[in-house]
């Protein structure tokens, strides 16, 4: 009977205990960072200018309360300047408020909402007088819902429902040109608290 010989081979030995810590913790370093893309954002610039915009609650990055300097105080305040350095966006729109279609630009609400690490998508909205609405951020048909700080390419007076005006794209999306969502839409806009 025909067998085959038994060689002899050398066991590789495992890797030494410090290389195995040294890939542990590499990885699970990468993977925090992977965790938290807010570890990645830039801290908040304090405003310059006049505050348009104050955002409350559960937000990761501010720029004013006690503890700004680290991110983490009690709101994030924005004037024309800082609300204009994140990804501006524009669309033409008619509303029912205005006489015919206007150029409406400013930020994305969601793009703002990333900029300051909001933990929430449950969004108060309130004007200068006091109306206020209430809705998910995270509603599909919300994703072009802009922060509006210009029309028809001019900074946007109180008189003319700015400083800033929640709009949406009433005429591309027909199917939300009703009551539920012109309700949505505040002009001179306050404040923006996250839940």
């Amino acid at each position: 009977m025909l067998t085959k010989p038994i060689t002899n081979t050398i066991a590789t030995p495992l890797l030494k205990p410090y290389y195995w810590l040294l890939g542990i913790m590499l990885c699970s370093g990468a993977l925090s960072v992977a965790a938290d893309p807010a570890s990645t954002l830039k801290p908040l610039p304090r405003p310059e200018g006049r505050v348009l915009l104050i955002i409350t609650g559960n937000i990761g990055i501010t720029n004013s309360g006690p503890n700004s300097a680290m991110g983490q105080g009690d709101q994030a305040e924005f004037d024309l300047d800082l609300l204009d350095s994140l990804p501006q966006h524009e669309f033409r729109t008619e509303t029912p408020w205005t006489n015919s279609e206007h150029q409406f630009s400013g930020v994305l609400l969601k793009d703002l909402l990333h900029r300051i690490d909001a933990k929430g998508s449950h969004i108060k909205a309130v004007a200068f007088n006091d109306y206020f609405s209430e809705f998910d951020a995270d509603t599909p048909e919300l994703a072009s819902l802009l922060l509006a700080t210009r029309m028809d390419g001019k900074p946007m007076r109180i008189r003319d429902k700015g400083p800033t005006w929640l709009m949406l794209p009433l005429s591309d999306l027909k199917q939300l040109d009703n009551k539920r969502y012109h309700e949505l839409l505040i002009w001179q806009l306050r404040t923006l608290d996250v839940q």
